[in-house]
This record gives structure tokens, C-alpha cells and sequence, in this order.
């Protein structure tokens, strides 16, 4: 299993199971606004708090982390703030739309379990590429 699919699909679920829930509760008790506000609210929590602190650990324990997210995580990340940014101008919900963010979710938990980072110092040219010599 992919060290991304872990770190970006799994360990959220697992680690925040309780908030959500707390979120999947209120929403069915048609709390819209607290629902929102707790799975919105958490995922803030982790990206302002919990990565910033496990690169600092890191650190303290001589192992090479950084923020450096390479271009597939970038537009991810990207993409994702602007979906659900799309979803919750208007402040209503409905099945279809709460289909279409577990839908994009699992596109995104795939994408990440067949995505494969290229590792430091690889040559970032396909197959193709790599047999030519360039002089």
C-alpha cells in the first residue's frame, strides 16, 4: 500500500473518526451548520496543526521531511478546497450533492492508492524518453 494512500486517505479516516461522527450525527438531526462547521473545522485543525508539527519532529529526530508536496498533491489539494467551496456557497444540501462529494472522494482515494511519486533523483521523462541521448 502506498505511503501517500496512507498518509492522505487512511490516517485522516482513522485518526478523526470521532468528529465525523459527531458531523454524521447533526447532520441527521438537521444541523446543517454544526455539521459543516465540525468537518470543516477538523480538517483545518490537521492541516494548520498536525502537519506543521510532525515536520517539526521530524526535524528533532533527524529524519528528511519537508512541505515539499510535489504537482499531483499540489492539484489535488487544489481541486479539492474548490469542489467543496463550490458545494457550500449557497448553504444548502441535498443527496446528490453529498453523492458527489463521497463519489470524489473515492476518486481521489484511488487516484492516490495507483499514484506513484517519482523518488529524489529519478528522471521525471517517460519510458520513451530515456533510451534517446540528448548531445
Amino acid at each position: 500500500m502506498p505511503i501517500a494512500f496512507i498518509s492522505v486517505i487512511l490516517l485522516p479516516v482513522i485518526g478523526n473518526a470521532a468528529e465525523h461522527a459527531s458531523a454524521i450525527m447533526f447532520a441527521m438531526k438537521e444541523k446543517l451548520d454544526i455539521s459543516l462547521g465540525v468537518a470543516i473545522g477538523s480538517s483545518t485543525q490537521i492541516s494548520m496543526f498536525g502537519i506543521p508539527f510532525c515536520v517539526i519532529i521530524g526535524w528533532i529526530m533527524e529524519r528528511h521531511m519537508d512541505l515539499n508536496f510535489q504537482l499531483f498533491e499540489t492539484v489535488t489539494l487544489f481541486i479539492t478546497v474548490l469542489v467543496v467551496a463550490f458545494m457550500l456557497q449557497d448553504g444548502t444540501s441535498n443527496y446528490l450533492r453529498g453523492m458527489m462529494l463521497i463519489l470524489s472522494y473515492i476518486i481521489v482515494a484511488a487516484s492516490f492508492y495507483v499514484h506513484v511519486d517519482p523518488t529524489f533523483g529519478e528522471s521525471k521523462l517517460p519510458n520513451t524518453f530515456k533510451s534517446f541521448s540528448f548531445k
